[in-house]
């Protein structure tokens, strides 16, 4: 007769199921020993990659909602761009500062708060993530890009999808209006960065990447019907070296008269701007002020510049 996996041939479940969660507790804990890192580089290395691989997840994917989904809408597009750039701050934030963006890297340099070698490393960090991301969402909706397309890659035309991932200028931008459009969109990123980053506007920790995001979607509403709102040399570049990768050809690169150096170079002049104009005008000013911060030494410091800061970072930067 059949006594079931009870019976006293078997471990009673106690015990059965004691023995079974301590094999599984010493599991996780090797495999978690295998793979954790106290090496800092390392550390900051995988958070600027996977903070821009999920901002060029949820990004790109956006734009594709936004150009074939019933329901699509820009608004909902700009939303998405802001909500991912959230999230991926709040991903980032607490291990490298989450710059995501290699022109917020070098402007940090030029402020003194990391040495250059960190520049090259997020930026090849952000460039990985990137890619990465860009990926993820072509394979996710390949079915929308070739019912657009119909298997055509291509960068211009009717059924050009190449916008989607990389950025190319309205049909009406000049080269001169279009690297202006970048210089001013990435200035108001890293300025209002800069600014939710003040100590002296006391706001809490954990807000800070909602309001990144706010930052992003509001750029995307007033600057990114021009160029695309790129504002961040990786994320351009990434999906621009993916499609190119994947079939679109050179044309990625020499399109509209060579565009892509604009979204390449215009950024990192943008974001030193903008974190200058707030310095100048405001961040150094009353230095000399007593302001108690809750949780923290009477404000300022005393290194008065916030060595250590990071532009995306909960940390304060002005």
């Amino acid at each position: 007769m059949y006594s079931g996996l009870y019976s006293k041939n078997y471990l009673d479940p106690p015990k059965y199921e004691k023995a079974l969660g301590s094999k599984m507790d010493s599991f996780r804990e090797n495999f978690a020993d295998r793979l954790r890192s106290e090496n800092t580089i390392l550390r900051e290395f995988c958070a600027e990659l996977l903070g821009t691989f999920f901002l060029l997840l949820i990004g790109t994917a956006a734009n594709i909602q936004n150009t074939v989904a019933a329901g699509g809408n820009a608004t909902s597009a700009h939303l998405a761009w802001g909500f991912g750039f959230a999230f991926a701050v709040y991903i980032a934030a607490n291990v490298s500062g989450a710059h995501l963006n290699p022109a917020i890297s070098f402007t940090q340099y030029i402020l003194g708060n990391i040495p250059f070698p960190k520049v090259i490393i997020f930026s090849f960090a952000q460039l990985i993530g990137a890619f990465l991301g860009t990926a993820v969402t072509f394979v996710g909706h390949l079915d929308d890009i070739n019912n657009h397309d119909g298997g055509v890659r291509s960068v211009i035309g009717e059924n050009a999808t190449a916008g989607w991932f990389a950025t190319y200028p309205a049909a009406h931008m000049t080269g001169v209006g279009s690297f202006f459009d970048q210089v001013i969109g990435t200035a108001i990123l890293s300025g209002c960065v800069v600014l939710i980053t003040d100590k002296r506007h006391r706001i809490p920790q954990g807000v800070v990447p909602f309001l990144a995001g706010a930052i992003m979607t509001m750029i995307a509403m007033t600057y990114g019907a021009n160029g695309g709102f790129a504002i961040n040399p990786a994320r351009d570049l990434g999906p621009r070296v993916f499609t190119l990768v994947v079939g679109y050809g050179w044309e990625t690169f020499s399109a509209y008269n060579y565009y892509f150096w604009i979204p390449l170079v215009a950024p990192f002049i943008g974001a030193i701007l903008g974190a200058w104009i707030y310095k100048i005008l405001v961040g150094m000013h009353g230095l000399n002020e007593d302001l108690d911060i809750t949780g923290g030494k009477p404000y300022p410091r005393e290194d008065r510049g916030y060595k250590g800061s990071s532009v995306s970072s909960i940390r304060p930067m002005a």
